[in-house]
């Protein structure tokens, strides 16, 4: 197997032939600039003898020099060349590699949604018509809670302070996995897009029950939209691999699970507290707990419509 006199790689097709200085060469060094070409053969162009020789060659009696030596010190070169431009790709890359995980380690987006919830959330037990979300706060044209809404979970008293702090542990993992795996923008357009669902699907409810339940001061129900998102952000992680087991702190202890049964349960979480005080309690409860289920709906929607294909 003939190697290029220049580089030394090991030539597997049919080697080059310098007209010039006679030597052997790769396609990438055949040319006379590209091998340092010491031009000591005068090229003589020779008429083929029949019509099977379509190559041409040097004279008769013409001698090529001797290249072991070149050859060697050649592949020498080569060598210090090929070492360098390895350290060089191998710096370069692990560059590349530090910048793509401080970047993709940034949580820039998480630790926005997690400081805006726990602080609206908190003034939002004092302040709950002016924050949160309800038909009431709207007829009296309390528009900015649409948007304060978005960031608060709402729930009154020491208890609904202590399910913000298993809500923020979740979402802080969950949302930093997205944000790594698909980017800031996504991660806040996605929290969004299923807290607007729970508001939808609030609104929807609360109308319906309107009937029984009129709008006014004493039929206020409040909502916080946040949970429904939050519920969307770690459905979304689970419908990429729903067979696969994972491990959750519930309640501190760590449970193994299935992500279709932690869908399962998250749908249950919210299901069933709405059906047993809706029914035993009063069907306002419906309001409270039921809208929730829209963030996991809505984060299957951008699953289906964006991922779906390509998995």
């Amino acid at each position: 197997m003939p190697f290029c006199e220049f580089c030394g790689e090991e030539i597997g097709y049919l080697p080059f032939k310098c007209k010039y200085c006679g030597g052997t060469y790769c396609k990438k060094h055949r040319l006379p600039e590209n091998h340092d070409c010491s031009f000591e053969l005068k090229h003589t162009p020779v008429v083929p003898t029949s019509t099977g020789d379509a190559q041409m060659r040097p004279p008769i009696g013409t001698k090529y020099k001797t290249s072991s030596r070149r050859y060697s010190y050649q592949k020498e070169k080569a060598m210090k060349k090929y070492l360098k431009q390895q350290k060089r790709d191998r710096s370069r890359t692990m560059r590349s590699y530090q910048s793509y995980f401080n970047q993709a380690g940034e949580t820039r987006g998480t630790n926005f949604i997690i400081i805006t919830i726990v602080i609206l959330s908190i003034i939002a037990i004092f302040l709950p018509l002016y924050l949160n979300l309800s038909l009431y706060g709207l007829s009296q044209l309390y528009l900015w809670t649409i948007i304060s809404s978005l960031f608060i979970s709402y729930s009154a008293g020491i208890l609904g302070l202590l399910f913000l702090f298993i809500l923020i542990l979740f979402l802080y993992n969950i949302s930093k996995t997205v944000e790594s795996r698909f980017g800031t923008r996504f991660l806040v357009s996605l929290y969004i897009f299923c807290a607007v669902i729970t508001g939808l699907f609030y609104i929807l409810i609360r109308y319906l029950l309107s009937f029984a339940y009129p709008i006014n001061a004493e039929n206020v129900v409040f909502i916080g939209l946040a949970t429904g998102a939050i519920l969307g952000l770690i459905s979304f992680i689970v419908y990429f691999n729903p067979d696969r087991e994972m491990m959750l702190l519930c309640f501190f202890l760590p449970v193994k699970m299935k992500g279709k049964t932690l869908i399962l349960v998250l749908i249950l979480f919210r299901l069933l507290p709405g059906l047993l005080f809706g029914i035993l309690v009063s069907p306002l409860y419906f309001a409270v707990y039921l809208p929730d289920l829209g963030g996991i709906m809505a984060s299957y929607l951008v699953f289906q419509y964006k991922f779906k294909h390509r998995y």
